[in-house]
């Protein structure tokens, strides 16, 4: 009985480790992944976003920032967000995603 309990306990400890490590994508790729999803946002965005090129904008006019997801869960497995803000025409929308899958999350700031 001893044994069981310690292998669950060690794979526990193994599968929870490797939560808390897991691949986050680098500052270049979640420029690139918020410009494609500005390009192709999700239905419900895209009417308040126009179509963006990175060749065009200045490295000074994009900012980011890799965040701590909200909640115990999150906080636990170490799990992050990045927030990519682009300054364009006028505009300058915020795309967050989740920093591991590049999923989109939510998109706000001035859009239009």
């Amino acid at each position: 009985m001893k044994k069981i309990i310690l292998g669950l306990v060690i794979i526990i400890t193994i599968l929870f480790l490797y939560l808390h490590q897991a691949h986050v994508m680098s500052t270049a790729e979640a420029i690139v992944k918020a410009e494609d999803l500005l390009n192709n946002p999700p239905e419900e965005w895209e009417k308040l976003v126009s179509n963006v090129d990175l060749k065009e904008i200045p490295l000074e006019d994009i900012n980011t920032s890799l965040n701590q997801k909200d909640g115990l869960w999150n906080r636990l497995t170490n799990k992050k967000q990045w927030e990519v803000t682009i300054k364009f025409s006028g505009t300058e929308p915020t795309v967050v995603m989740d920093a591991n899958t590049g999923k989109f999350i939510d998109i706000y700031g001035p859009l239009n």
